[in-house]
């Protein structure tokens, strides 16, 4: 076989039909809820190929192909008709000091030229991000986000770094040769940048695994042979770590939430599943997700008035206290419930979501209640107590909210997670998710 290697996609030659057959089998998936299809029901597999039947694969497949063909003992070339790297060793920045495993994902990264770098919450992302901007900084590029208050934030921690950049988002645009983009604003860079980007980074990677447009841009850019993914929490689902991997490469690590506990980088954190009752009448049998979600979750009396308890007996002694909901029903009633807190929500501007931290943090005892936007991107080293109030089963919102508790702050010496253990159909087993995903990152679990 000869592998022909470009910047995005690369070609698989062989004469050997089968051997293409092999690969093309292995490297696809099943596409959610195809059996529902008319494509399904008119002879589709239901599978989506991330290998062509002329052998055309996304790059960041390659270093498996090649694994595969070694094991197999099977003779290849390969032909990388890239630009040659770059010299990418100088990331000196005055403000800032890498941390080993800092200084070994930009190595690593830069070495592979794609790469999935995760790193939790606390790790240091945005240094991370700094010192490949500063390794690359004679070449064009794009750093895409899909929030904006994320974006701002890396812009001003760029800038104090000593990095120029530009920006591009839904309010301003000022285009650099390295500019920090929104994905909802992506048209704003096509003319300047879809074809001399040479370095394409996705913040909070993970985001852009699924839908049209997102999926899209991963595979956009044909120029750029650096192609990265940063977040704390890759896809583990077969489809979606696919769509990432064929254009953006293999994920690498070289830290986890138990070696930053240890090394004093992150809050050490106990997670408390507190008991409910376990279902034991016929009242929800045959309900829907939605019907169980909002009787058992969004208006479980008791379930909320154990909330307004928890927080009552937590704030007898100083503490900050981020409880987090899924939609804006629930946060209502727990506002009712706990008169004195906070709230957050999408609709607030970023000038109010500053207002509101602030106060939050310049207080000795407070409750921020928030939805969603409280997930991600929200720099809270002071929050002392973390309550999931709105369950889900994902493990990727699960390990993101909890990451927002784990930043080191001198206030605090550990960090408290509250969850609960819903005995309803559907509830339970997410709460079994929850667990798993919190002992996936070996931390402290009760009950």
């Amino acid at each position: 076989m000869n592998i022909i290697i470009e910047n995005v996609n690369s070609l698989l030659r062989t004469d050997n039909p089968k051997l293409l057959s092999v690969f093309k089998k292995k490297y696809s998936a099943k596409i959610p809820g195809y059996r529902y299809s008319k494509a399904y029901q008119n002879g589709w597999d239901g599978s989506k190929y991330f290998i062509s039947n002329k052998g055309v694969v996304g790059t960041g497949l390659i270093p498996f192909i090649i694994e595969d063909l070694e094991e197999a003992k099977i003779p290849y070339t390969v032909t990388d008709s890239r630009n040659p790297p770059v010299d990418t060793q100088d990331r000196t920045l005055p403000s800032i000091k890498y941390r080993d495993y800092q200084d070994q994902l930009i190595d690593l990264a830069l070495e592979k030229r794609l790469a999935l770098i995760q790193a939790p919450t606390g790790a240091g992302k945005t240094i991370i991000l700094a010192g490949i901007l500063k390794a690359l900084h004679d070449k064009r590029g794009v750093v895409f986000f899909t929030q904006k208050s994320i974006l701002l934030q890396t812009y001003n921690f760029l800038q104090n770094a000593g990095i120029d950049v530009g920006i591009a988002f839904g309010d301003g645009e000022i285009i650099k040769p390295i500019t920090l983009c929104t994905v909802q604003s992506v048209h704003k860079i096509l003319d300047s940048h879809l074809n001399s980007a040479e370095f394409i980074v996705f913040d909070e990677v993970h985001e852009f695994s699924k839908g049209k447009i997102t999926t899209k841009v991963v595979k956009s850019f044909p120029n750029a042979s650096y192609r990265f993914g940063m977040s704390a929490t890759i896809p583990k689902e077969r489809l979606a770590k696919l769509n990432l991997t064929a254009y953006l490469g293999g994920v690498i690590s070289e830290v986890d939430v138990r070696d930053l506990v240890k090394e004093g980088f992150l809050t050490p954190p106990t997670v408390t599943f507190l008991d409910l009752p376990r279902y034991a009448d016929h009242s929800l049998l045959g309900a829907s997700y939605s019907e169980i979600y909002d009787s058992c979750i969004i208006n479980n009396e008791q379930r909320n008035n154990q909330i307004k308890e928890l927080c009552a007996q937590i704030l007898k002694s100083d503490a900050r206290i981020l409880i987090l909901v899924k939609n804006l029903n629930h946060l209502e009633i727990l506002k009712k419930l706990i008169p004195a807190s906070m709230t957050l929500e999408g609709k607030d501007d970023i000038s109010i979501r500053e207002e509101v931290i602030k106060k939050f943090k310049e207080s000795n005892n407070s409750v921020l209640i928030g939805t969603k936007i409280m997930q991600t991107g929200i720099d809270i080293p002071e929050i002392t107590h973390l309550i999931n109030a709105r369950g889900l089963k994902s493990e990727i919102a699960t390990i993101q909210a909890l990451g927002r508790a784990l930043r080191i702050h001198d206030s605090k010496q550990k960090v408290y997670i509250y969850d609960f253990k819903d005995q309803v159909p559907y509830l339970s087993d997410h709460t079994k998710s929850r667990r798993k995903a919190y002992r996936s990152l070996k931390i402290e679990v009760v009950n």
